[in-house]
């Protein structure tokens, strides 16, 4: 969900938060009009619901894109992101501990939440790998905790407002941790070799030993209350009173094995889901209540008012008969594997399970429910979009087209989002076979001519195709001299309108006369990636606006200066160092097939890496904002591993695709502006002292200012080697270091060439 919508707004009405396009449009512009070079925000999607809890009127929702807080009684929800203080948002679960403070664990660690004062208390990190549940257990809380391969019980230690991480107790001997209970005196572990469990404070845990063996193997899902708990195995769903032998309440429905979760409601009274049914249990009872196969449903618990089910589309409250589905307007899409921004800035996303467009307008591969929510704007896409969207490219037509891997219904997808999103057109490479089922297209580009290109990565003879409305070619390795190869993953075209293709044996280029269908001459040309080295293999290619060609490779990014001659069609190979030897941008970074070659407005290449974050270098060969690039370390990115990158490129925004969602950082980097008519001053009144300065945006190319009386007094100079791309900052001081008094003053703006503006701003010294 757009996070900084609810920083905004804070709570409000759930029918208000989840109206449609034009509010959340219009606030995703203002938003991000406000703020500074280097700010990062995220949007993040709350639909994957992986974990539930009431508490009070509140249920809290532990998801794939944050912590989600619904207020019952007033449909208020607030989703909290990294926007907020969370150290991670990719949550697995969730609990209420001791003084009401949250826990919440996620594979990166166990964070401590304040409800109240809506912060962060405490990260443990403590190399943790999983967490699959919490109990409180006199005034200490205990997890179900991966550390270093090993499973285990991790004990905090909650003291005078304060929580202490006091040990982890490792069982080597255990495979997986699926769930923790309290039942009695003890705590009860769900593990591949059944239930165990034990008394924390009489009983070291790596004692703990097997409980209710009678009841078979595998454990499929446990849940407590008021002294019963309740037990599912593929044979039976067992009840279990504290002191008492275990009772199967109903025995042999083939559906117990696909159990999810199960809740206790009343004394051998229990509800439990499946992926996507909801059943009612109790003696010789198991009854299906509801079933919906566009649902997924992952957690279900017992309030006292109601039972609260989490979907992969959000949650619901179920009444026995009727799903009521809590959704807003979200991306469906909370990891772009792509993602690319339309000709009317509008931002596309996808990933092999869907598409989103903002406003936002989904498309799922899953079968639509008829129950959800009308908020959620979504519809079934009638196309396989495989196991990968490998490349998005925007047609000069407005049409966006997407790359699938392993898709049974095309190789390449043409979307026409000009009113939300539909498919236009399917295109299909050659497969090796009409045994083939599948496409797998790693690359594709548009040539000057709109001509769609793609690489095949199953046809071992034809490798490469091209289309063109209903007319396709597709190239054989023999009719290019044998220097096509199968396995190329990554093309583009240069300035000449020459095609580039990445190959396992090194770079192809391809240059076509007239009409590629039937073209008058053709050249084929073979150039190395490292003139040096026989072999060397482009991860990936991209061709920028100098007609420069970047090369990604395993040992770094290099680059060739493109010329005209289709012959010769390189003229240079660098970067080098002083002896001539190629010497590649970011040589210790790890990057792969998956990583890409992106250019912000001004030509600064971005590359990606599913390990390292991204890394950014100008054509000049500075880095930006340093050579460590953005990560997880040096920004609020909200995870290294990055998979794409698109811009705005009036805004100047970088939006970066990651496995937990999308961050959007400010750059200095928009496009050059043409005049100061978009100069913008924030904050208005400006109050000082302030930690955070005065930003004037909207600045050309080269600008100065000058801060001024109203009368004409220069208190301060603000030279153009102190301005920030489009941006500049004043801390509300004169030029010896004092602030200003409150009142109103002008900022003068300058460009290179003596046109100026004049602004004003209020300043309130308190």
């Amino acid at each position: 969900m757009f996070s900084h919508f609810y920083t905004l707004f804070h709570t409000c009405p759930i029918q208000y938060v989840m109206r449609r396009s034009l509010l959340f449009l219009l606030a995703f512009g203002f938003l991000f009009a406000q703020v500074r070079v280097g700010e990062m925000k995220s949007i993040t999607s709350s639909l994957d619901v992986r974990s539930i809890i009431g508490y009070g009127d509140e249920i809290i929702l532990a998801t794939q894109g944050g912590l989600g807080v619904y207020q019952s009684d007033s449909g208020n929800y607030m989703v909290y992101t990294i926007d907020h203080g969370l150290v991670d948002t990719d949550l697995n679960t969730v609990h209420i501990g001791p003084k009401g403070l949250l826990w919440i664990g996620s594979d990166t660690g166990v964070q401590v939440w304040n409800l109240d004062e809506e912060n962060l208390l405490d990260w443990f990190q403590l190399d943790i790998e999983d967490v699959s549940g919490f109990v409180t257990y006199k005034d200490m809380v205990y997890g179900a905790v991966k550390q270093n391969g090993t499973w285990g019980i991790m004990e905090f230690i909650h003291s005078k407002d304060r929580t202490y991480y006091r040990d982890f107790y490792g069982r080597d001997d255990i495979g997986y941790i699926d769930d923790i209970i309290k039942f009695g005196d003890d705590l009860i572990l769900l593990t591949d070799l059944g239930l165990i469990g034990g008394n924390p404070h009489q009983t070291h845990p790596i004692y703990w030993e097997k409980r209710f063996t009678e009841i078979g193997l595998p454990i499929v899902a446990i849940a407590e209350k008021n002294d019963e708990l309740a037990v599912v195995t593929p044979q039976a769903i067992y009840s279990i009173q504290l002191n008492k032998n275990p009772v199967p309440l109903v025995t042999n429905q083939s559906e117990f094995s696909t159990i999810r979760s199960i809740a206790v409601r009343g004394l051998l009274d229990y509800m439990a889901v499946t992926d996507s049914a909801i059943y009612r249990i109790g003696t010789d009872t198991f009854e299906k209540q509801f079933s919906d196969a566009g649902f997924h449903f992952s957690d279900i618990k017992i309030t006292n008012s109601s039972t609260i089910i989490g979907t992969n589309l959000g949650f619901a409250q179920f009444d026995e008969s009727t799903l009521n589905h809590v959704a807003g307007n979200e991306p469906i899409v909370s990891a772009p594997q792509v993602i690319s921004m339309t000709s009317d800035n509008q931002l596309i996303m996808a990933n092999a399970n869907g598409i989103s467009l903002s406003g936002w307008y989904n498309l799922s591969t899953s079968a639509k429910a008829t129950g959800y929510s009308t908020q959620l704007n979504l519809e079934k896409i009638p196309i396989d979009l495989g196991n990968r969207v490998s490349r998005i490219n925007l047609g000069k037509d407005g049409f966006v087209y997407m790359g699938l891997i392993h898709s049974t219904s095309a190789g390449i997808v043409a979307l026409d989002v000009s009113n939300g999103i539909k498919a236009h057109q399917l295109y299909f490479p050659k497969t090796q076979s009409t045994e083939d089922k599948t496409f797998i297209v790693s690359g594709i580009a548009l040539d000057g001519k709109e001509n769609i290109w793609g690489t095949s990565g199953n046809n071992y003879n034809q490798p490469l195709s091209v289309f063109n409305g209903s007319l396709s070619r597709h190239f054989s390795i023999n009719e290019s001299g044998g220097i096509l190869s199968n396995g190329s993953n990554a093309i583009a075209v240069d300035n000449f309108n020459r095609i580039w293709i990445g190959s396992p044996s090194g770079l192809v280029m391809y240059k076509y006369s007239g009409n590629v269908m039937d073209p008058t001459s053709e050249i084929w040309v073979e150039e190395r990636v490292d003139p040096g080295i026989t072999i060397r293999v482009p991860l990936d290619i991209n061709v920028s606006a100098k007609n420069r060609l970047w090369i990604l490779t395993p040992i770094g990014l290099i680059h060739k200066d493109l010329q005209v001659s289709d012959t010769n069609p390189v003229s240079q190979t660098g970067p080098t160092a002083t002896n001539g030897e190629l010497f590649p941008y970011f040589p210790n970074v790890v990057f792969n097939s998956h990583s890409r070659i992106r250019f912000d407005p001004r030509g600064n290449v971005w590359v990606t890496s599913e390990t390292d974050g991204v890394h950014i270098v100008t054509e000049n060969g500075e880095y930006w904002p340093d050579i460590n690039g953005l990560n997880e370390r040096n920004s609020n990115l909200l995870s290294n591993h990055v998979n794409d990158v698109t811009f705005d490129n009036e805004e100047g925004m970088a939006y970066i695709a990651t496995d937990k969602g999308v961050s959007v950082i400010r750059i200095p980097f928009a496009e050059e502006k043409k005049s100061y008519s978009s100069v913008n001053i924030f904050p208005s009144p400006f109050r000082i002292p302030s930690s955070i300065p005065m930003t004037v945006e909207g600045l050309k190319d080269e600008s100065s200012l000058k801060i001024m009386t109203l009368n004409g007094e220069v208190l301060r100079s603000i030279s153009n080697s102190d301005v920030q791309g489009y941006q500049a900052y004043w801390d509300g001081r004169d030029a010896s270091g004092q602030l200003v008094g409150t009142g109103v003053y002008l900022i003068a703006v300058y460009d290179k060439s003596g046109a100026s503006t004049i602004e004003k701003v209020a300043v309130i010294r308190e």
